[in-house]
């Protein structure tokens, strides 16, 4: 399958991730499994290792300081290339010597025979501004549980203040809340700490169901007024995509009873329709959304809409590539869409699928083995289509976004929603990532970099 270097010049998308950020074989290409990269030998008393570089290597002896080292513990479900994690201090890209630095994470050293791979911590030049979440459940007293999702991000320019919509996730209950910032790096709740949207709110409506507010997944400011859009489960498990509409984020919503799109039975999305990613063109809005059919394989969907509110949705699937570092079926949510023209980004989720056969599991005893970098851990690549988001080939350097494995916070996998945003100066980049810690939750992370 052919990667964004094989499109013409003038197609390549102008993007703001353009760097690698997972390097797991010879070929250093992640839509294949590829040669792994592999330890030809360890020396232990000076903590070095050396293996044979492939050709235009990316790391070097400018960049290495933000460039790890994972390998994993030669177990099944702990071989994944990040149960163990050490800084790079040097590099010698002619004898293939990596003299490695701190321990992050795990244990040890990576033994010869071992496969590694290497994790860019600041791809493109984007830091964490603080380890810790920018936007946190503790904001609101009656959040249930400890994880929380995220909407788009927009600005209010009656009250100067940038607003955010977010929901309660992995629980039994879902309440919709506010938060809100002056700079973007400081946020604090809204509406006095209350829910702006309540299950109850969307009793009438036929795409919802039980004590769950909608996901918001998207906002869009449009002839001064905000379209909110969300997904929702109805009474027989399916989900839906619907949308309410506001003159203020923080006053009253008008929700629409019925649902803009839906599953169709016989079709690729019999089951669900979710997470709407939406970009304005010229003369029409676009909008992509992830498809599920009951089989719980999932690929990308698109519709288009002249006023936000009816949208024709296309036929057949338009992001399908369960193929490398995304071979799992699972996941396909989209999580970001720009439009130039004709030239369309978008990014979307993917996970490497598990070798679980029986020869692996019962015959083998190597099931989910033999496999590196981000197995089964959602991550987020990025796609560019030159002919109106109809079709999509994948950036080369795929998955473009990846959580930090020896970070507390954020050693699971992403998720969710991804929002850019450029002020004074400086690129910010807000996105959900998952922690194994204290129970599994999801948190609101920011990082950022000088224009």
């Amino acid at each position: 399958m052919a990667g964004c270097s094989d499109l013409p010049e003038e197609e390549h998308f102008d993007f703001f991730l353009d760097e690698p950020c997972m390097i797991t074989n010879f070929e250093q290409n992640n839509l294949i499994e590829g040669t792994q990269l592999r330890v030809e030998s360890c020396e232990q008393n000076t903590w070095t290792i050396t293996l044979k570089l492939p050709k235009d290597f990316p790391i070097n002896s400018d960049n290495c300081n933000k460039w790890r080292v994972g390998w994993g513990d030669r177990k099944p479900y702990y071989d994944a290339g990040v149960e163990n994690l050490r800084w790079i201090d040097k590099i010698d890209g002619k004898t293939g010597t990596i003299f490695l630095g701190e321990l992050m994470r795990g244990e040890g050293l990576p033994n010869a025979g071992q496969r590694i791979v290497f994790w860019n911590s600041e791809p493109s030049g984007y830091k964490k501004v603080s380890s810790a979440p920018v936007i946190h459940p503790n904001f609101w007293p009656d959040f249930n549980g400890e994880s929380i999702g995220f909407s788009s991000i927009v600005f209010d320019k009656y009250r100067q203040i940038w607003i955010t919509l977010v929901n309660e996730i992995d629980s039994d209950t879902i309440q919709t809340y506010a938060a809100i910032s002056e700079d973007l790096v400081h946020w604090r709740s809204a509406n006095k700490g209350k829910p702006v949207l309540r299950s109850k709110d969307f009793d009438a409506c036929t795409w919802t169901s039980g004590d769950r507010t909608p996901i918001v997944s998207e906002i869009i400011q449009h002839k001064g007024k905000y379209y909110v859009f969300m997904d929702g489960e109805d009474k027989s498990g399916k989900r839906h995509i619907g949308i309410a509409t506001a003159d203020d984020l923080l006053g009253e919503y008008f929700i629409s009873k019925q649902p803009i799109l839906s599953p169709k039975e016989g079709t690729w999305m019999d089951q669900s329709v979710f997470c709407a990613k939406i970009a304005k063109r010229e003369k029409d809005f676009i909008l992509f959304f992830d498809g599920r059919n009951k089989d719980g394989y999932e690929q990308v969907g698109r519709a288009t809409s002249t006023n936000l509110t009816s949208w024709a949705m296309n036929e057949n699937p338009v992001l399908d590539q369960h193929v490398g570092w995304r071979s799992a079926s699972f996941t396909s949510e989209p999580s970001y869409v720009q439009c130039t023209g004709d030239t369309v980004l978008l990014m979307a989720a993917g996970a490497k699928e598990f070798q679980e056969s029986y020869w692996h599991h019962y015959i083998t005893h190597r099931s989910y083995m033999d496999q590196s970098g981000n197995v089964n851990d959602a991550q987020l690549g990025a796609f560019v289509s030159s002919d109106g988001g109809k079709s999509f080939k994948p950036h080369r350097n795929n998955p473009v976004f990846v959580n930090d494995y020896s970070d507390f916070y954020e050693n699971e996998h992403m998720g969710g929603n991804f929002e850019v945003i450029e002020k004074d100066s400086t690129s910010y980049i807000f996105y959900q990532a998952k922690s194994s810690s204290g129970g599994m939750k999801y948190c609101i992370f920011l990082r950022s970099q000088p224009l």
